[in-house]
C-alpha cells in the first residue's frame, strides 16, 4: 500500500474569525492594530506548509486579496514585504490557487497571521498556530494497511466465557505463598545488611547469577531474599514454581545484567507458574531494579511482578542494547497456549531500546495462543524507543531494536482477553504510548495467513499519555498516539497530553468506549477511521488541538455525546472533520448513522462538517 500523508503538514485552513482591536496595543502571540474595525472584511481560506525553510500561504477559497491590502505576522511579529512574494504574481492580486512565497526562513515558526489592511483599520484574520511548526511530516506509511480491510473478527468463543477475576482496585493482587518455609539470603559484594539467619550466599560481584541461581534451587519453592547493593550478571536468572524472589525495593536493590560472551539474551526468566518477583512484606516494598541487558520474561500463567524498574543504561551510564521485545515480557509459545493470571503492580521503564511493556506469540506453527486476565497497575513507561542508526538524529550505539517501540505494546499476534489497564502512564516514548494492534495476521506476501485475532474486555482507567512521538524522526512514523486501539477496548477518564499524531486513536475498531476522557495539545484530539463501528465518547473534551478535535472517517454508528471541543486550531475550515482521510478513496468514505452533540469553545469556526448519512447533529457555541 502506498497510503502516505502529504509530504508536508497542511495545519490549517483559515477563515475570518474575529477582529482584534486595541489602542497602543502589544503583539503577542497574535497581531493586533490599534486601529478601527474596517467597515468590511473579506473572508479568505488558506493552508499553510513550510518545506525547506520556506513558508508557503496556498489560497484555498473565499475572497481574492490585493498585495498591498493584507500583511503577513510570524510567530507575533509583523515581517517586512520585501521577504514575501506572491506566485504567480500576474497582477498583484492573491486569489484561489495561487501561494504566497516566504522564502529562505530558517527561523523556527510557529505561528502564521494575514492582517488585513485594506479598509478603515487593521485586522487581523484567523493566524493558524502548530507547536512544531509547519513542517511536520505525519502519519505516513502505515504498517497494518497492506491490504483494504483485515479478515472478519473472530468470536473468542473457543477461550469460552472467561469472567474477569480481578477486583476493581488499584491495590495489588496478593503474592502466591511458598510451598515451604525456607527463605535464602543472597548478599552482594557491596551489601551492608546483615541477614536475620542462614543460609546465606555471598557474591563477588562476578557472574553473580551463579549464586542467585544456587539459591533458588536450595529454596525449593520457598523466598530468594537479595539484600541491598548491586547485583553485577553476565548470564539468566531462572526462576522455578512457586518461587518468590525479593529485593530491599527497587531503589535499594540492583542486579545489572551485561553480556560476557554467548548469548546476549539475558532475562529473568519466568517459566514457572505461582512465581513472584518483587512484591510486598507487611509495608515493606521488596523489589529492584534491572539494568544494562536485563529484562523480565514470562511464559507462564500465575505470576506477579511487582516493584521492578527497568532501564537499558547499566551503573556506569553506559547504554546497552535491549535484548528482549519488552522490559517486562509476555510471550505465549509452544507447549503453551494460554498464559493467565499475571499481574504487573509498579513496575516502571525509564531508557529503554525497547518496548516498555510488551506482549506476543509465537506463530510460527499457526496456532492461535492468548493472553487472559492479565492487569497492569501504576506502571510507567518513559522515553522507551530511540529510533535506528541511519535516521536522522539517531546516535549510534543509541538505537531502538526496531523503528515501531511504544511504550505499553499489549496487543501484537496473541488474542487478548481480559486486560485491565489501572493509574499507568506513557510518556515520551517514540511511537504511542498505549498500543494494541487491529488484529490482522499479515504473511510478509501482505496476505492473510491467519484468523484476525481476538480481543475481548481491554479496560483503561485513570491512565495518563503525553508527549509521544514528539522526537521521532523515522521517515514512516505513522502512530505517534497517547491511545491507539481498536476493539472491545474501554477508556474510563484516561487523559492525553501534547502527542504529535492523536490523543485518541481507534483504527478498523468496534464497540469501543470512551467515559470522561480528555485531550490537550495533541494534532488530533480522536482519530476514528477505517470501517469502525459503535464507537461511543461520553462526557469528553479536546482543547487546543492544532488539526481537528474530531478526525472520523468510513465509520458508522459513532456516538458523540456531551463533547466539549476548546481553542481548536482547526483545518479545512472545521474545528472537525467527518468523511475526509488524505484523498485516498478505499479510506475517505462517509460516516453514517451517528450522533454528534458537541459544544465549541473559544474558535468560532464552524464545529464540524455534516458529511454522511443518517446523523443527528445538536452543536452549539459555549
Amino acid at each position: 500500500m502506498t497510503n502516505r500523508e502529504d509530504g508536508v503538514s497542511e495545519v490549517i485552513g483559515g477563515v475570518l474569525l474575529i477582529a482584534l482591536v486595541l489602542i497602543g496595543g502589544t503583539l503577542v502571540g497574535t497581531y493586533v492594530a490599534s486601529q478601527p474595525l474596517p467597515e468590511k472584511v473579506p473572508k479568505v481560506q488558506f493552508n499553510i506548509k513550510e518545506i525547506d525553510n520556506t513558508i508557503y500561504l496556498e489560497h484555498e477559497g473565499g475572497e481574492s486579496l490585493r498585495q498591498a491590502d493584507f500583511s503577513i505576522v510570524i510567530n507575533g511579529q509583523p515581517i517586512s514585504s520585501s521577504l514575501w512574494s506572491i506566485v504567480p504574481n500576474d497582477n498583484d492580486i492573491w486569489s484561489v490557487g495561487k501561494r504566497i512565497v516566504i522564502e529562505n526562513y530558517n527561523r523556527d515558526c510557529n505561528s502564521v497571521g494575514l492582517v488585513y489592511t485594506g479598509g478603515s483599520g487593521e485586522t487581523l484574520l484567523r493566524a493558524p498556530s502548530s507547536p512544531w511548526g509547519f513542517n511536520i511530516v505525519f502519519p505516513s506509511f502505515d504498517p497494518n494497511e497492506t491490504i483494504d480491510i483485515p479478515a472478519p473478527f473472530p468470536g473468542g468463543d473457543e477461550y469460552g466465557d472467561l469472567d474477569w477475576q480481578f477486583p476493581e482496585t488499584s491495590d495489588p493482587q496478593p503474592l502466591f505463598p511458598p510451598l515451604n518455609s525456607k527463605h535464602v539470603y543472597v548478599a552482594a559484594k557491596d551489601s551492608t545488611i546483615t541477614p536475620p539467619n542462614p543460609p546465606l550466599f555471598v557474591c563477588d560481584g562476578v557472574n553473580d547469577e551463579s549464586e542467585i541461581n544456587d539459591a533458588i534451587a536450595i529454596a525449593e519453592g520457598g523466598i530468594v531474599e537479595l539484600l541491598d547493593g548491586n547485583f553485577k550478571c553476565a548470564g539468566r536468572i531462572t526462576m522455578r514454581e512457586h518461587t518468590t524472589l525479593w529485593g530491599q525495593g527497587s531503589l535499594s536493590t540492583t542486579i545489572e545484567t551485561k553480556a560476557n560472551g554467548g548469548s546476549g539474551y539475558l532475562p529473568i526468566a519466568v517459566g514457572a507458574e505461582y512465581v513472584n518477583l518483587g512484591g510486598r512484606d507487611g509495608g515493606d516494598m521488596k523489589g529492584f531494579t534491572i539494568r544494562g541487558k536485563a529484562f523480565v520474561m514470562v511464559t507462564r500463567s500465575h505470576v506477579r511482578v511487582h516493584d521492578i524498574r527497568a532501564t537499558c543504561v547499566d551503573l556506569d551510564g553506559v547504554w546497552h542494547e535491549a535484548s528482549g521485545n519488552g522490559m517486562f515480557f509476555v510471550w505465549v509459545a509452544p507447549p503453551v497456549n494460554v498464559i493467565d493470571d499475571v499481574e504487573f503492580w509498579e513496575c516502571h521503564v525509564v531508557n529503554s531500546h525497547t518496548h516498555g511493556f510488551n506482549m506476543n506469540q509465537d506463530y510460527s506453527d499457526g496456532v492461535s495462543r492468548a493472553t487472559t486476565n492479565i492487569r497492569f497497575v501504576n506502571c510507567r513507561a518513559v522515553r522507551c524507543g530511540f529510533g535506528r542508526v541511519g535516521d536522522p538524529g539517531v546516535v549510534a550505539g543509541n538505537q531502538s531494536r526496531s523503528e515501531w517501540i511504544t511504550g505499553f505494546d499489549f496487543h501484537e499476534w496473541q488474542d487478548l482477553i481480559n486486560c485491565e489497564v489501572v493509574n499507568c502512564v506513557a510518556s515520551d516514548n517514540w511511537e504511542s504510548g498505549f498500543h494494541l494492534e487491529p488484529g490482522a495476521r499479515y504473511g510478509s506476501n501482505g496476505e492473510n495467513i491467519g484468523p484476525r485475532t481476538v480481543s475481548k474486555n481491554v479496560r483503561f482507567r485513570d491512565c495518563i499519555s503525553s508527549d509521544n512521538g514528539q522526537r521521532n524522526t523515522y521517515a514512516s512514523h505513522f502512530f505517534m498516539s497517547g491511545y491507539y486501539l481498536s476493539r472491545n477496548t474501554h477508556l474510563t477518564n484516561c487523559q492525553s497530553f501534547n502527542n504529535r499524531n492523536s490523543g485518541f486513536y481507534v483504527h478498523s475498531g468496534t464497540n469501543s468506549s470512551f467515559v470522561g476522557c480528555t485531550d490537550k495539545g495533541s494534532t488530533y484530539g480522536w482519530k476514528i477511521c477505517k470501517a469502525s463501528s459503535d464507537i461511543t465518547l461520553e462526557n469528553c473534551n479536546s482543547w487546543n488541538n492544532p488539526r481537528w478535535a474530531l478526525w472520523i472517517s468510513f465509520s458508522q454508528r459513532v456516538i458523540v455525546n456531551n463533547f466539549e471541543q476548546h481553542d481548536v486550531n482547526g483545518d479545512r475550515g472545521y474545528q472537525s472533520i467527518l468523511g475526509w482521510y488524505k484523498d485516498e478513496a478505499k479510506y475517505q468514505q462517509p460516516v453514517t448513522n451517528s450522533k454528534f452533540h458537541i459544544t465549541a469553545y473559544g474558535s468560532r469556526l464552524p464545529i464540524i462538517n455534516k458529511a454522511g448519512g443518517g446523523n443527528v447533529y445538536d452543536l452549539s457555541y459555549g
